[in-house]
């Protein structure tokens, strides 16, 4: 049977699908080293579904980080032509066990966090972690749900297993014989010459007998790649093995598939990702609220309310944040005034950004701009960075010329390591250069179609292919003000011509923008 893609696969895609096949037709595991924006997600999900016409299989377990949940599921539903049940395996729905049966569906997924694998058991009354809850508990569901059936499991962003002392990554491996087909997925295998060694629990779920003959230890693969001494009772690195690094390369590349963006010609210059951010009850609560009725009654007493429906709307993209401002007296100058607070409601865009810089900036010590439209978002976004010890600068209001100028400067020339320069649109739409970095994010956009275009383009110009990350609650404002600039529309004749289009699931949808190619 000659299988059809759902969705057209790109040149280097099909030869990982068929890297992937001779190493599963070995008996072994296999590694996608896909740089980041690649595809390596709809690689591996149309591997999957091969996989079932090949050779039955019909149960698939996805790890993956928190954040990417969602979009496992929308991708598996984007690129995969067979019926699927896809199943949020998070910490509510662990409370129960997996179903047995999976009805009419090709393939049943199921996809969890490492947080699954991480969490440990009930304090017993000696002391000890009982091994009847926690993640003892999570694999033994999961040996459960498998039974005796052929199944595959996948690790995206691989590198999260990659400390031997970590309880999630000892537990992911202790499944590794629960699963005839493994695939891992990461973009930064290795980040640096010194942590060479990280590639050690990442292989012991790939091919554990790649490197068996360097040593049984973490130790012994160290001490193959590198020369260490010890230094304060602590091993220091002092210089690669060249020969050891030879056997490292060879052994990556005979299980592993390395793709690097600059190599597929037929990749887009830009690619635009959107990462949705899912509101708490409480905070969906004081959405709808505002946006049905003008007002909303806070946790904390305060009142937040709008006299106008595009006050309404700055509201609304105000909660999206995780904040509303609050109208209170103050005295300015001796006078009083009614001014704006910040009240603080969610972190949930904050925790996804979080996520991010995490995985993508601190790993690959890559460079990044944050846009934002609000003060409050740019303070907490600047808090933020400094708390993951990410160096970072600011271009906003209030700032003057000069500073703004010592800022850009310090970004375009910081080379060590990770940066984050985080700007306000109607401050850094015009005039600058921040092409040293190839990626941005757009925390809580801005109504004007002009500040959202200029400041794009802040990065055109940098060598690498540039990527675009939206964070948005899906089917809120954050949506229909992303509509109206993919489309160039007006975004208050957009909210007055249908009233409904704030509410969380009006009709809002975000269409893929005329000319970009997503893959996953």
């Amino acid at each position: 049977m000659r299988y059809k893609f759902k969705t057209k696969p790109y040149h280097h895609q099909r030869e990982g699908i068929r890297f992937v096949f001779r190493q599963w037709g070995q008996g072994l595991g296999a590694a996608l080293l896909f740089e980041p924006r690649t595809g390596k997600t709809k690689t591996a999900i149309d591997c999957l579904s091969i996989l079932y016409h090949k050779a039955g299989v019909r149960k698939i377990l996805v790890i993956a980080p928190n954040r990417v949940l969602g979009t496992w599921v929308e991708e598996f539903h984007t690129h995969c032509p067979l019926m699927v049940q896809t199943i949020i395996w998070d910490k509510d729905a662990r409370k129960r066990p997996l179903p047995k049966t999976m009805g009419p569906y090709d393939l049943q997924v199921v996809i969890t966090n490492f947080e699954a694998f991480s969490t440990p058991g009930r304090k017993t009354r000696s002391g000890r972690r009982s091994k009847a809850s926690g993640r003892f508990k999570h694999r033994s569901l999961i040996r459960d749900w498998l039974g005796n059936d052929y199944a595959a499991a996948v690790i995206d962003e691989g590198h999260k297993i990659k400390s031997p002392s970590g309880s999630a990554a000892n537990m992911i491996v202790s499944m590794r014989d629960d699963f005839e087909f493994r695939l891992l997925l990461t973009g930064t295998p290795i980040t640096k010459a010194h942590r060479a060694h990280d590639i050690y629990m990442l292989w012991q779920w790939v091919n554990p007998r790649r490197f068996a003959k360097w040593g049984a230890t973490v130790e012994a693969f160290k001490n193959h790649v590198g020369v260490w001494t010890q230094k304060h009772g602590f091993p220091q690195w002092l210089r690669a093995r060249d020969q050891g690094m030879r056997d490292l390369q060879k052994g990556i590349h005979a299980d592993g598939m390395v793709v690097r963006r600059e190599d597929c010609f037929d990749l887009p210059p830009r690619s635009e990702r959107i990462i949705p951010v899912m509101l708490t009850p409480t905070t969906a609560a004081h959405y709808q609220e505002m946006a049905g009725e003008m007002v909303t009654l806070l946790q904390s007493g305060k009142v937040a309310e709008a006299s106008i429906p595009l006050v309404v709307t700055l509201r609304l993209l105000q909660m999206t944040s995780g904040f509303v401002g609050v109208q209170e007296e103050r005295v300015i100058n001796g006078k009083k005034k009614l001014v704006s607070i910040p009240q603080v409601i969610s972190h949930e865009k904050l925790d996804a950004l979080k996520e991010i810089l995490e995985e993508e900036v601190l790993e690959r010590e890559e460079k990044v701009v944050i846009a934002a439209r609000f003060k409050y978002d740019l303070t907490s976004i600047e808090a933020l960075c400094r708390k993951l010890k990410i160096p970072v600068w600011a271009i906003r209001g209030g700032i003057s010329r000069s500073d703004t100028d010592r800022a850009i400067r310090a970004f375009r020339t910081h080379t060590d390591g990770p940066g984050a320069i985080v700007m306000q649109p109607s401050a850094g739409s015009l005039g600058i250069d921040l092409s040293t970095a190839n990626h941005m994010i757009w925390y809580s956009l801005t109504h004007s179609w002009v500040d959202w275009t200029q400041a794009c383009d802040r990065i055109a110009l940098s060598k690498n292919p540039t990527t675009f990350t939206y964070l948005q609650v899906p089917g809120s404002v954050d949506s229909l003000v992303y509509n109206a600039l993919m489309n160039d529309t007006d975004v208050s004749r957009m909210i007055l011509s249908n009233p409904g289009s704030i509410l969380l699931g009006g009709k809002n949808e975000t269409p893929n923008r005329r000319g970009s190619r997503r893959r996953g």
